[in-house]
């Protein structure tokens, strides 16, 4: 989500509706997982189940954008950061142009 998702629309439309067109990272791209089991009952789950992945995905985003800003000085408000809106932002720094 941080670094390559990236839905486009226009005019009301999925113009990236396809894995052909919708980057998302494949194994070549993420660390390993290491996966554990825990083997209780959330009662507020549908027959018990639990959230597996959305738990770790809230605050990666804004670690990037962290890093990104500690390493050159530009803040990139807008998913995903890309190389083509930092450079953006570091050209806008130099003009004077403030991205805080």
């Amino acid at each position: 989500m941080a670094l390559y998702e990236d839905r486009s629309l226009k005019g009301g439309r999925t113009m990236n509706a396809s894995f052909l067109d919708y980057m998302v990272p494949t194994a070549l791209e993420v660390p390993e997982i290491m996966v554990g089991f825990a083997d209780t009952i959330d009662p507020e789950g549908p027959f018990g189940a639990k959230g597996v992945s959305e738990g770790f995905q809230v605050p990666i985003a804004p670690a990037i954008a962290n890093a990104v800003y500690d390493a050159i000085g530009v803040t990139i408000k807008e998913l995903p950061i890309t190389p083509e809106k930092i450079i953006v932002g570091l050209s806008e720094c130099e003009k004077g142009v403030r991205r805080d």
